[in-house]
């Protein structure tokens, strides 16, 4: 159901009459309203007590952080991302709603489970047409025959280009393109909301939300290494050149290459989506068919914002300074602190784990171990990933990250094992909030 909202007098939220029946709300209801830079609404009835939600801003958290705090904590719910241009944040210019890159996220204990998207690279005839499923002449025709309550999925199967089982698959894959393409985005702002929402599109993945995780920052690393489509946000500029054995997507693209759109917009018109565009943009600017992009200009935050950034020689400083890394050494001294009460030897108990690790991981946690005080130095994790020259940017942060999981999951084992069963769940409540910033 879509509705129109409107800021009615005293603050209130106003719906229209027949769109509020149709939520089951009468005047004076209590609703909810969850927003993410004003482009995301969440309308909810509440059942019993509020919702539970935590936001930020995409500069402070990470897209690839805030899935792994969702998947590790088992939450359900839906994350909120609303996204505009770079350039647009460096010039303080308004944010336009028909600007904004907004994606929706839905989750159960820790899995996707459903996404839609703003984006017309996100849709499904776009999905269905990158992948070779369907042609463009066939998606235009069967477009033309969509109405209301008949979406193009339908008409696909009506009109047999697709069964209802590859309708399901390609729902699948559209489902974990917006998911991929959410990494991809480094400015803006989330909100997610937790709690029950209505599964009635869930589908299954054939991947967890880990591998889904460490596949997106895969994409972000190869992204980052295309020296000659750094700017998204500067205008491609045809060369001129005579073009030779395009391929669809590269004849797609080169066409929306007008000299006037920037290389975000003539992406977005070829519907190539962002990773597939800008790797397939680099191939023009290889061939001469488009000039080559500026270097992107740092982008400078505002001042409420907390930026988190690591090279491998600032590591140690800046994993103690600030961000999740600090929020997990909190949370070891804390835990530590705790189970000293009550086991002795509580420091050599957690510290065993260290000695138990297979071959693989033990490079990982080189020099890592609890001090007498419970602390643990996160940044040596971080640094070790880093050197081992596997990971750099934001996979070696998020392959630490991961890491240091698994310990807390081992703490958290002793907590339940070691202390009695009223102050284990109370601690676990504390290192949930901790996990989240409130604590």
């Amino acid at each position: 159901m879509r509705v129109r909202l409107g800021i009615g007098a005293e603050d209130r939220v106003v719906l229209p009459q027949r769109d509020a029946e149709g939520l089951g709300l009468v005047d004076g209801d209590e609703i909810e309203v969850h927003t993410a830079r004003g482009s995301f609404t969440v309308v909810s009835r509440p059942a019993g007590p509020r919702h539970a939600y935590f936001a930020g801003s995409l500069a402070a958290l990470s897209v690839p952080e805030v899935f792994h705090f969702v998947f590790t904590t088992l939450k359900s719910g839906v994350l909120l991302l609303s996204c505009g241009s770079d350039r647009q944040r460096r010039s303080d210019a308004p944010d336009l709603p028909g600007e904004l890159r907004r994606k929706s996220i839905y989750f159960r204990d820790g899995q996707v489970i459903f996404a839609s998207s703003s984006d017309r690279a996100d849709r499904l005839g776009a999905v269905l047409w990158r992948q070779g499923i369907v042609g463009r002449e066939a998606l235009e025709r069967c477009g033309r025959l969509v109405a209301s309550g008949r979406p193009l999925g339908q008409v696909l199967v009506d009109e047999e280009l697709l069964t209802a089982g590859q309708l399901y698959s390609a729902m699948t894959l559209q489902v974990r393109e917006i998911v991929l393409a959410a990494f991809l985005e480094g400015e803006g702002v989330f909100t997610f909301v937790e709690g029950p929402h209505d599964e009635r599109n869930a589908v299954k993945l054939p991947e967890r939300t880990k591998d889904l995780l460490l596949e997106g920052v895969k994409r972000v690393e190869e992204l980052e290494a295309l020296a000659d489509v750094q700017d998204r946000d500067a205008v491609a500029m045809p060369t001129g050149s005579v073009a030779r054995d395009l391929d669809l997507k590269e004849a797609r693209l080169l066409e929306a290459v007008d000299g006037t759109r920037t290389a975000r917009q003539a992406i977005d018109e070829s519907q190539l989506g962002l990773y597939e565009g800008l790797r397939t943009l680099a191939v023009l600017v290889q061939r001469g068919l488009v000039s080559r992009l500026p270097d992107r200009l740092p982008t400078a935050p505002p001042e409420e914002e907390e930026v988190f950034t690591v090279t491998a020689e600032a590591a140690p400083a800046a994993a103690r300074a600030s961000g999740p890394f600090e929020i997990y050494r909190r949370i070891f001294k804390h835990i530590h602190a705790e189970l000293a009460k009550v086991q002795r030897g509580a420091r050599a108990r957690l510290n065993s784990w260290f000695d138990k690790l297979p071959e693989t991981q033990r490079p990982v946690f080189e020099g890592v171990r609890l001090d007498p005080d419970g602390e643990v130095d996160v940044a040596q994790v971080l640094l070790n990933v880093t050197r081992g020259g596997a990971y750099k940017g934001a996979a070696a942060r998020a392959r630490s990250l991961e890491a240091l999981e698994s310990f807390l999951a081992f703490a958290l084992f002793e907590v339940k094992n070691c202390m009695p069963k009223a102050e284990a769940e109370k601690l676990l409540r504390e290192v949930g909030r901790m996990q989240v910033g409130k604590a």
